[in-house]
């Protein structure tokens, strides 16, 4: 949670350490890449409370600066649960319905033309 400086600021404290020396700042808003490409604004609350960045000589293996934040992934229509039956399972049990009846006027109409031709 962001830091509250006055009656509608908001601020996150930043730390940059790099070779011995920290510099201290203050931020209102933060653009962040999440690893998939999409580009989040975080403003007031979703602010972090604050911030460490490390930064120094690049020795093997190791980062020479990371920031890692969790956004939450954005909500997704087909991820919603969704009530039964659905509009598409009604217009099946409808087909069907029509289907087994037209079915049965078939028949019907063969057995007429059965007995009308045995007449």
């Amino acid at each position: 949670m962001a830091q509250k400086v006055d009656k509608d600021g908001y601020c996150c404290k930043v730390t940059h350490h790099e070779n011995g020396r920290s510099t201290h700042r203050r931020i209102n808003s933060m653009v962040v890449q999440s690893a998939d490409g999409r580009v989040h604004l975080l403003t007031k609350e979703k602010l972090p409370d604050a911030i460490n960045l490390y930064t120094g000589d690049v020795h093997s293996g190791e980062h020479t600066a990371e920031v890692l934040l969790n956004p939450k992934p954005p909500l997704r229509l087909r991820d919603i649960p969704r009530g039964w039956p659905e509009g598409r399972d009604l217009l099946h049990v409808v087909i069907g319905f029509l289907l087994l009846c037209g079915i049965e006027v078939l028949i019907d109409a063969m057995r007429n033309l059965l007995s009308a031709a045995r007449m």
